[in-house]
């Protein structure tokens, strides 16, 4: 009996450590993987009671890389391997409420830049996906910045 329990045990342990392992990989997904090796991107929060997966579905949908030729390559100074993007959506639940969004980019471990602003009038009282184009901005924010610090001789992490 002592046996059978003891093994019981051990398979829920196995189990556990492979779901966890699974969780941990689908933390994040690939994006911008036409730029050198791409970002992995994490995405945060809660949208007014909506499925996460609704969430991290709207945030792809809004992510903006860089684009023009600074941006590109203030990227290319963070990209081997792949820097780490975390964008955080906080919507609580109610009509029109006051929510916010950030975006902090990390490599090898170490803060590089952040953005973060409120929610437009329309995002706070739509679905998620209404959300789209304020990541969008923040994003196009996030890599304008961080190219206006490179090209004025700033350290890549601060």
């Amino acid at each position: 009996m002592q046996r059978i329990l003891r093994d019981s045990l051990y398979t829920a342990c196995i189990f556990c450590l492979m779901v966890s392992t699974a969780w941990a990989d689908v933390g994040t997904e690939g994006i911008c993987m036409t730029v050198r090796q791409g970002i992995r991107l994490h995405v945060d929060g809660m949208y007014g009671g909506y499925p996460h997966s609704v969430l991290r579905d709207a945030v792809l949908q809004g992510v903006a890389c860089p684009s023009d030729d600074a941006e590109l390559h203030a990227f290319g100074l963070i990209a081997d391997p792949s820097p780490h993007l975390r964008i955080s959506v906080t919507r609580p639940i109610g009509q029109g409420q006051q929510g916010a969004i950030s975006a902090r980019l990390f490599f090898k471990g170490h803060f590089v830049i952040g953005e973060r602003m409120s929610l437009s009038p329309l995002a706070r009282s739509q679905s998620p996906f209404s959300v789209t184009s304020d990541i969008n901005l923040m994003m196009a924010r996030l890599w304008s910045d961080l190219a206006e610090r490179i090209s004025h001789g700033g350290p890549v992490i601060p």
